[in-house]
């Protein structure tokens, strides 16, 4: 179970959850995604709306099973729309709101992967997601801004790992809208290296077919193979397998410190 997540808007998210899980169901894994943000963009870009969505499971107590659809093969989706934000709401109100999603999918286990694409805030919502998660992975476009989100995000799983006492690690730092041209981007890298060492992925180039497929409604695979979008998702894919057959290099650890000075 792995928690797609930064804080900050605008770092690829969305492109590397659907990107990450339809290369994971070529490969021959089952994959299911479950989109954690109001806009709904993950089913936008893989030709989904409509229908039961997580906020049905969340609120109503609707089995996750009911919400379910498949979307490629071996790859399904638990989507959401603009009723998500009524279940912050509900969370507020309830017992333990942090525990209630792991609750609602206890029975989920049919899956080799389950991605969690997350929207771009501090909520309840996130919370959840990353106390069911047992990874979280940090997409980060190459700006500055959002190294600050990085240092967001850090207090918060240091929160989940302290005060509810569940253990999540980093599984990797993505950089993204990396351009070879712009100096940011390689001083965004080696900042990021710096602190996270070898959880820093091989970066996503800023690549315009990974724009256009979502208009297409087609995942990076589909529209643009032979592309440097393509080329970058599947060493990021290869990538996380390969961590996930060797789980020592993936032992759960104190969230590191992050400081933007040097520091």
């Amino acid at each position: 179970k792995i928690a797609v997540m930064n804080q900050k808007g605008g770092t690829g998210k969305t492109t590397t959850t659907v990107s990450l899980a339809h290369g994971l169901a070529r490969l021959g894994h089952k994959v299911l995604i479950v989109d954690m943000d109001s806009q709904g963009n993950v089913g936008v870009c893989l030709g989904q709306e409509g229908g039961k969505n997580l906020y049905h499971v969340m609120v109503d107590n609707a089995a996750p099973e009911e919400a379910i659809v498949e979307v490629r093969e071996r790859l399904d989706l638990l989507p959401s729309d603009n009723l998500l934000a009524k279940v912050e709401v509900h969370l507020a109100h309830v017992q333990h709101p942090a525990r209630v999603m792991k609750s609602r999918f206890r029975d989920v286990v049919d899956y080799d992967y389950i991605l969690l694409d997350c929207g771009p805030s501090l909520s309840l919502l996130n919370q959840n997601a990353l106390f069911f998660s047992d990874y979280v992975i940090i997409p980060v476009a190459c700006d500055y801004l959002s190294l600050v989100g990085v240092k967001q995000i850090l207090k918060t799983l240091r929160g989940v790992q302290e005060q509810l006492r569940h253990p999540i690690t980093v599984m990797g730092v993505i950089p993204t809208f990396f351009d070879v041209r712009n100096r940011i981007s390689h001083e965004v890298l080696r900042t990021l290296r710096r602190y996270f060492t070898d959880k820093v992925l091989t970066p996503i180039r800023i690549n315009t077919r990974l724009k256009e497929a979502p208009a297409k409604q087609k995942t990076i695979f589909e529209y643009a193979p032979r592309s440097a979008g393509a080329q970058d998702y599947t060493k990021l894919v290869e990538a996380i397998v390969e961590r996930l057959e060797c789980p020592a290099s993936l032992t759960s650890q104190p969230t590191p410190s992050f400081s933007l000075d040097g520091s």
